[in-house]
């Protein structure tokens, strides 16, 4: 019975143990993925003309060598789509070509493919192989080969790129400022890269709040980066402009499109206010609304859109059409699958070659037709300076003749129309497409909050003269809180540092101390001492109240006041309607009345009599006189009548 026992379990364990040296074998033959990369390589190859891939090999072993290959050439996106996903597998056309994996003296790995053989343009996948001296895989990258049409009749497909140029607010809710420092640096290394290629034509979304946070030497390269470049409208911090109109925030918009519009003319150059960027949750109301404003153009993306007809489009759209229900605006579609190729492999030369690949692939979809894809970066996307360096490097004109980097604006004024029937010429109705917008927030709450900060605000702008900064600066600190990237806390918090912030300025008016004052008449003077510590003229207004008390030359009640000094006496001139005691409640607001300073009570005491009363006591006295001086006749009479009935003799009967 051990017997039987014991050779089920020797093979169980047999089983097991080569069950796992094959798992280990799998395992070593897995690339690792950190040995090989891709720096750079021929952006477009011209018939004639081979390719150079160059590679950093890191710490390969003796005798490793690379090998690359040649795939079958890219038909359609789709092809594309898939085999960048690896879910296919191309047949191999050329190769496979081998060299050794040892670096010059730059440390780099230069790999010469020939391309001669090959007889039709297209794009085509090259998988680049790290092995070992003895043929195992040890690391492997994809790319991608873009070769070049004999003909030169066709033009080439524009490519109007949107690159964003900002970060999360640099403002804090405490009122500093304070831009992350890797933020700034991405600000300048993209600055560095786009006046490197100055003559390429790039379309820039500036957010003000971050340029106005830069440091001088910062802006002033950014400056000339963007200079003669499209710079279209934008707010002053990243916002969704349908959520704002939805929360009845129209006129709080126009204020953050107001001052981006003014903070990027002042610091970069005027913005091109006839273009807009539009995000997924763009509704007909908003694009109405920036249409009213002078907006005739937007790249809106793809899921904000009803979806064509793919029975009349069957290919990627790549011209401008018309919006439903919006009348004067045009649009063009942001292709979201072209800007998602930042990032995608953590590569960002990698990221680049695939970016140019997958345009190339649209140009050969329809090479006759004049057309223009847009690649426009998102907010949230960290597109790397050197993603950017490359992908511009590879359009450049002088080398590629198939891709043409162009304005959105020129893209829109070059580009004819697609037709309703999917007509590509210009002929024929133009298409018109239906926003289809995501949702988006609900700021109700954000609303309630902000109307509460522009009630202080405003009474605090009247208080002070129009060039005082700390109004501006509230007001900025105010449409920094509508900034999509903070949360609804931080929006808060925002906004409640600004009322804190108006209520600390208006704190350093202080009303007249409670007092009283003695009246001998019934007119009199009262002297109000109001201090102010705040380093810039003030101006309030003085609610007067009292019931028995009237104001000559103030007869509504109130007193506006300029304080230019430390120290203010104001005289106020008061007239008594009784004697006694009066009170005067003395009110300090803001001129509009909206934001209360402080409260104060003046105690009047007069002493005086007015004619009536004099009358009236004189009255008094001498009734009360006569009365007297009468009871006094009468009751001496009475006595008198009192003793003569005493002294008469008793008559006897």
């Amino acid at each position: 019975m051990k017997r039987l026992v014991s050779v089920p379990l020797v093979l169980l364990a047999f089983v097991a143990f080569a069950a796992s040296g094959a798992a280990e074998s799998r395992a070593a033959l897995q690339p690792r993925s950190d040995i090989l990369q891709l720096v750079s390589q021929t952006p477009v190859v011209e018939p004639e003309a081979d390719l150079t891939i160059r590679l950093r090999v890191t710490a390969a072993p003796a005798g490793a060598q690379i090998r690359v290959d040649i795939r079958s050439r890219i038909p359609t996106r789709s092809d594309f789509k898939a085999t960048l996903a690896g879910k296919a597998t191309r047949t191999r056309v050329a190769g496979p070509f081998l060299s050794p994996a040892t670096p010059d003296a730059s440390g780099i790995v230069v790999a010469t493919v020939p391309t001669r053989d090959l007889q039709a343009e297209g794009v085509y996948p090259i998988t680049v192989d790290l092995l070992s001296d003895k043929g195992s895989p040890l690391d492997s990258l994809l790319t991608f080969m873009v070769r070049m049409p004999l003909s030169r009749e066709f033009g080439p497909l524009g490519v109007a790129i949107v690159l964003p140029v900002g970060a999360a607010p640099a403002s804090r809710a405490d009122g500093t400022t304070t831009l992350d420092t890797g933020e700034a640096q991405s600000v300048l290394s993209t600055a560095s890269v786009l006046a490197a290629h100055a003559g390429l034509p790039i379309t820039i979304t500036a957010t003000a709040e971050t340029v106005d946070a830069l440091e001088t030497t910062t802006a002033d390269e950014l400056r000339r980066a963007v200079a003669g470049r499209q710079l279209p409208l934008a707010p002053y911090v990243r916002l969704h402009p349908a959520d704002w109109l939805a929360a009845g925030l129209a006129p709080e918009l126009a204020r953050e499109f107001d001052r981006g519009v003014a903070d990027i003319r002042n610091r970069l150059a005027s913005p091109d206010t006839s273009t807009y960027i539009a995000d997924e949750r763009l509704t007909p109301d908003a694009a109405r609304a920036l249409h009213d404003r002078g907006v005739q153009s937007l790249i809106v993306p793809e899921r904000g859109l009803a979806p064509l007809d793919e029975r009349l489009f069957n290919r990627t759209l790549t011209q401008p059409f018309l919006v439903n229900s919006v009348d004067g605006v045009q649009a063009a579609v942001a292709d979201a699958a072209l800007s998602a190729h930042a990032g995608e492999t953590g590569d960002p030369i990698l990221d680049a070659n695939h970016l140019v690949a997958d345009l190339a692939v649209l140009y050969f979809d329809n090479p006759p037709d004049k057309r223009a894809a847009v690649v426009a970066f998102t907010d949230d996307q960290q597109v790397d300076p050197k993603l950017l360096d490359a992908v511009l490097a590879a359009l450049d004109p002088a080398t590629n003749r198939i891709l043409q980097p162009v304005s959105v604006a020129t893209m829109f004024a070059s580009v004819p129309r697609a037709g309703s029937r999917g007509e590509t010429s210009g002929r024929g109705t133009p298409l018109t497409r239906t926003l289809a917008p995501t949702a988006g927030a609900n700021l109700s709450d954000f609303a309630a909050e902000l109307h509460l900060t522009e009630a202080d605000l405003g009474s605090y702008r009247s208080m002070v003269t129009v060039d005082n900064p700390l109004a501006a600066e509230f007001e900025r600190r105010t449409l920094v809180a509508g900034s999509a990237d903070l949360t609804a806390s931080d929006q808060a918090a925002h906004l409640e540092s600004v009322r804190a912030s108006i209520r600390a300025e208006a704190a350093k008016v202080q009303p007249a101390p409670r007092q009283t004052i003695n009246f001998t008449a019934r007119d009199g003077v009262i002297s109000l001492t109001i201090r102010k510590t705040a380093g810039y003229p003030v101006k309030v207004l003085l609610h007067l109240q009292g019931e028995k008390l009237e104001f000559p030359g103030h007869e509504n009640g109130f007193l506006e006041q300029t304080l230019t000094e430390e120290t203010t006496r104001v005289s106020l001139n008061v007239r008594t309607r009784a004697s006694g005691d009066s009170p005067l409640d003395v009110t300090v607001t803001a001129p509009d009345g909206h934001l209360v300073i402080g409260r104060t009570r003046v105690t009047v005491r007069s002493t005086a009599f007015s004619g009536v009363g004099l009358v009236l006591s004189v009255g008094a006295g001498t009734f009360l006189a006569l009365w007297w001086l009468r009871h006094a006749v009468a009751e001496r009479r009475e006595r008198r009548n009192r003793l003569k009935h005493a002294a008469r003799p008793a008559i006897e009967p």
